[in-house]
């Protein structure tokens, strides 16, 4: 459990490119509806763990990059870093199915932000969503659905 705690925290680290500021401009970040804890719950109930990446036992961090625009919507969906065609896939899958977000501001105005979010699919598989003990080894675990 203190694993995927750990991952979790991981998974959640956004970080903000394209809003840079002077020191006295007031920047508020996007906000994923409901914070962190919506958007990890999100994440655990849509993403699946693809057919082809249990065979080739592939796990790995995928990171997502994209655009939450002045009117909170998802758009420039992309691979910033890959793990395999299966994973980065359904990674941009999920991250295009999230609803808006709270757009980010700039002394009170929205501004486009580019956001990148890393998706753990070793979190996906170790929270239980999907077991089978021993084809990764004692700590792992892997869809059979």
């Amino acid at each position: 459990m203190k694993k995927v705690l750990f991952l979790f925290a991981a998974l959640v680290s956004l970080s903000v490119a394209s809003v840079s500021a002077q020191s006295r401009d007031k920047i508020v970040m996007p906000e994923y509806p409901g914070g962190t804890a919506a958007l990890h719950k999100f994440l655990l109930s849509e993403l699946n763990y693809p057919d082809e990446a249990r065979k080739n036992r592939e796990i790995g961090e995928v990171l997502i990059g994209f655009t939450v625009g002045m009117d909170g919507y998802v758009s420039g969906v992309r691979v910033l870093r890959s793990v395999s065609k299966s994973l980065d896939e359904e990674a941009v899958r999920v991250v295009k199915k999230m609803k808006y977000w709270k757009p980010g501001k700039r002394n009170g105005k929205p501004v486009p932000a580019e956001m990148s979010i890393p998706i753990n699919f070793k979190t996906i598989v170790e929270s239980g969503k999907y077991i089978d003990e021993g084809e990764f080894g004692e700590t792992e675990r892997i869809l059979t659905e």
